[in-house]
């Protein structure tokens, strides 16, 4: 080979080493080597505006990065923005201190009793903007009644003092009111359990309800509220005679300062449904209807037949009925409440000549028959022994059980009247009977019965004189109250369209009298006289001579009226704004339209007050 040539040939590097065993080489371990190490990254967080524009390597050092540095340029970072969290958290707090800021607004302008108001409510809840928004919505905050005067006006002492020894169910009034003390309540819970518990809105068991109230405690019960204990006491006032002296003696309406605590309760309550709020705004709304204010009260009974859907009762009671062993208690008082409101409600439409709003339960009825009824002797509806020359109220035998079956079968046939597209006499495809509207010329002469011996304006003349009788005995004995001018009105109803027999004149003047009488005590009997005045003049018939004294002298000054029909119609895009909110928001739709309306109510009382 060329010595030249070969000096351009590089030389071979030596073959690596085996790691395997060579005899006779020796393989002890020399010194090692150092390892070598790679060097670490350094990461950098945000580049600078001009490494970033270059895309260059940059080393992220503030004020200026070694690069700029060494070309001796501008070195600048762009601001980093704010995480969307922190943003919302920041909006957040920043609403809330206007809102904060608002209210304290609301505390050094507002006149010294509405800020001392104000300032009570913040005290007493633990949820201050819930106080901002009631300032809101209303002008003047009414202050929540006082107890004070009771300490500072002995004839109230002895006053209450009295109420309490007559009651039969005593009980405490705090901390479930403070409008009255324990008297009072007392005997408007025992007024309630007699009358109104017993026959026309049978709901509450007793005996549960009364030991839960005696408790002293609003947080461990189940089955009484505050908002149920002040609805009870402002639907009784209107019927007891205490309740009226107790407004002469210290000026204020007892039944109104009852009924407002009521509703403050419900406000508070924020639309959470449960049994004792429903069975509370059914009451609020029957002592508005006998007021004559049942178009202002109609929401608070839509409200409570919504929140009776979302209860599922029906639900609850196969779910206690499936437990282990029978949960016989809840069954019994999820029944009564079903039934109670069914026969109320069935009362209601009845009296509005309309199908009942809520259908008949699916559960067993907790009432006995009088087939199963155990005889215990002669009782009264408070289980006292009762004879026929007391005052005491009588419990007839399965009353209750015959009331359910009654509006069963009036449900039926209210259903078949107004929804049924085939009737007797018509032809298939007829629109249904309108059940509002009679026509001006009934056939009351048609033959009833079997053999034929009566007519039909016979029979409506012996029904109509059998109430009579029974209604002026009843008010003879005990005061009147909403079912009796209720049946004074459908009794009046029937006679109208026979006006023109002698016997029906004579039974249509007495019912007006009586309703004129119970109007002092029912201020709808009233209202229920104007009404059957202007339903003879709609049905064309003759006012009796001696009827017009009991029917002319209601005018329209002498009647309250009712709130507006636009209390009830807020605006649609508002309701449509509520109906359509967030799905998570839902539970809380009830309480947000009965918010709506409350606001519309006001807007539409101040316009009315502006055009007068």
């Amino acid at each position: 080979m060329d010595p030249q040539e070969a000096r351009r040939l590089i030389p071979i590097l030596p073959a690596q080493q085996t790691s395997g065993y060579i005899y006779g080489e020796d393989h002890s371990p020399g010194p090692s080597s150092p390892p070598h190490r790679s060097r670490k990254r350094v990461l950098v967080a945000v580049a600078c505006e001009g490494c970033r524009r270059k895309k260059a390597k940059c080393d992220g050092r503030k004020p200026t990065c070694s690069r700029c540095f060494s070309k001796s340029e501008a070195c600048s970072y762009e601001t980093p923005s704010v995480p969307v969290a922190v943003q919302k958290k920041y909006d957040i707090l920043l609403v809330e201190n206007q809102q904060y800021r608002e209210l304290f607004d609301a505390i050094k302008k507002k006149p010294e009793c509405e800020a001392q108001e104000i300032f009570n409510r913040l005290r007493s809840s633990d949820q201050p903007l819930a106080v901002l928004e009631t300032v809101r919505q209303a002008e003047v905050l009414p202050p929540k009644p006082s107890t004070n005067t009771w300490d500072s006006d002995p004839r109230l002492a002895f006053f209450d003092q009295k109420a309490f020894e007559s009651s039969v169910i005593q009980v405490p009034a705090k901390p479930w009111t403070t409008v009255a003390e324990d008297g009072i309540v007392s005997e408007l819970i025992t007024d309630f359990f007699t009358w109104d518990n017993s026959y026309m809105f049978p709901v509450l068991d007793r005996i549960t309800f009364v030991d839960e109230m005696r408790t002293g405690d609003d947080t461990e019960v189940k089955w009484c509220s505050p908002l149920l204990v002040n609805a009870i006491c402002a639907k009784r006032c209107l019927m007891v005679e205490r309740g009226k002296q107790f407004g002469v003696m210290t000026g204020r309406n007892l039944s109104e300062s009852f009924l407002a605590e009521a509703k403050s309760h419900f406000e508070s309550e924020q639309g959470r449904p449960s049994i004792p709020t429903v069975q509370g705004l059914l009451l609020i709304y029957l002592t508005m209807a006998a007021t004559g204010k049942d178009r202002a009260g109609l929401i608070y009974r839509l409200t409570a037949y919504e929140m009776l859907k979302q209860l599922r009762l029906e639900a609850r009671y196969k779910a206690a009925k499936n437990d282990v062993p029978p949960q016989t208690q809840d069954m019994m008082l999820t029944s009564k409440t079903l039934w109670g409101i069914f026969l109320l409600e069935s009362r209601i439409a009845y009296f509005y000549n309309r199908p009942s709003t809520v259908p008949p339960p699916q559960v067993p009825k907790p009432f006995l028959s009088i087939l199963t009824f155990t005889h215990k002797g002669n009782l009264d509806v408070l289980d006292r022994p009762w004879k026929d020359s007391s005052d005491l109220v009588p419990r007839p035998p399965g009353v209750l059980a015959a009331a359910c079956l009654f509006s069963e079968l009036l449900y039926e046939i209210m259903q078949y009247l107004t929804t049924s597209r085939f009737r007797r006499g018509t032809s298939r495809g007829a629109e249904p009977y309108p059940s509002n509207v009679f026509p001006k010329d009934m056939p009351t002469d048609i033959p009833f019965g079997v053999p034929y011996s009566s007519t039909v304006k016979d029979l409506c003349i012996q029904h109509c004189r059998h109430d009579t009788e029974i209604i002026g005995s009843f008010i003879k004995k005990w005061p009147t109250n909403l079912m009796i001018a209720h049946q004074l009105y459908i009794s009046m109803q029937t006679l109208v369209p026979i006006l023109d027999d002698t016997a029906a004149q004579d039974l249509f003047t007495k019912n007006c009298r009586m309703a004129q009488l119970s109007s002092g005590s029912v201020r709808l009997s009233g209202i229920l006289l104007q009404a059957t005045q202007a339903f003879v003049w709609a049905m064309e018939k003759y006012i009796p001579e001696s009827a017009r004294q009991h029917l002319e002298g209601w005018t329209q000054e002498t009647v309250e009226k009712d709130s507006p029909l636009s209390f009830a119609l807020p605006p649609r895009g508002e309701v449509k704004e509520v109906l359509t909110s967030d799905e998570s928001d839902q539970e809380c739709s009830i309480w947000n339209l009965g918010t709506l309306i409350e606001k519309w109510a006001m807007m539409s009382m101040d316009e009315s007050r502006s055009s007068s």
